[in-house]
């Protein structure tokens, strides 16, 4: 019997330092669980934070009496992320500290034009020489383009909205963003106007700025 009591003594011993040993990783498995879980919920407010601010810009911008450009930077964080934008969507995405995906996805309040250099043109002055080119006049209040010209350029639009639609534009983070209110004049005082996204490579941004 004693010999027993002895043994039940040595299994409760080894039994209690095993409870102390999962309750030192429970407790750090706990602290770890929660730091990854807010880190990735602060992140995740971080980019919901940058893709309402763009969207607030282009509906501020459209809403405007007037031309006008104004820049936009995403912010540079610790870790990296994704932009890409569409003309009715914008997507910030980042890898989480388990290596999945977070995506956070923005319906856009307007419906802007994203543009790139490897187009035919990207600016509104870029814009006005293309009308110019292709119909014989700049589209401006002075030298506005026919009823049929804006149809035809409207049509290249819609053709450009399903294109960004599978293939949206990569915004380039470490640079900046251009949002552009630009107005093409046509049937003399009727007007319609755009919403231009765009980045100015590094090579003329010298140019574009001066």
């Amino acid at each position: 019997m004693l010999r027993c009591i002895h043994n039940t003594n040595g299994v409760m011993g080894l039994t209690l330092s095993q409870v102390g040993l999962f309750l030192a990783t429970g407790i750090l498995l706990t602290v770890v669980v929660s730091l990854v879980f807010s880190s990735e919920w602060q992140r995740t407010a971080e980019l919901e934070s940058q893709a309402s601010s763009f969207s607030n810009l282009l509906y501020d911008i459209e809403n405007s009496f007037f031309e006008r450009t104004s820049e936009f930077r995403f912010s540079q964080e610790d870790y990296s992320y994704d932009v890409r934008i569409s003309t009715e969507y914008l997507a910030i995405s980042a890898e989480e500290v388990w290596e999945s995906n977070l995506i956070v996805i923005k319906k856009l309040l307007t419906f802007p034009w994203p543009r790139s250099p490897a187009q035919n043109w990207m600016t509104g002055q870029d814009l006005h020489a293309y009308l110019n080119l292709t119909f014989g006049h700049w589209g401006t209040e002075k030298d506005s383009i026919s009823v049929e010209n804006v149809t035809t350029f409207c049509r290249e639009l819609n053709n450009s909205t399903s294109f960004f639609a599978f293939h949206p534009l990569e915004i380039q983070i470490d640079q900046p963003v251009y949002v552009e209110k630009v107005t093409i004049f046509y049937d003399r005082t009727r007007r319609y106007d755009l919403i231009l996204i765009y980045q100015v490579p590094e090579t003329t941004r010298y140019l574009f700025l001066g």
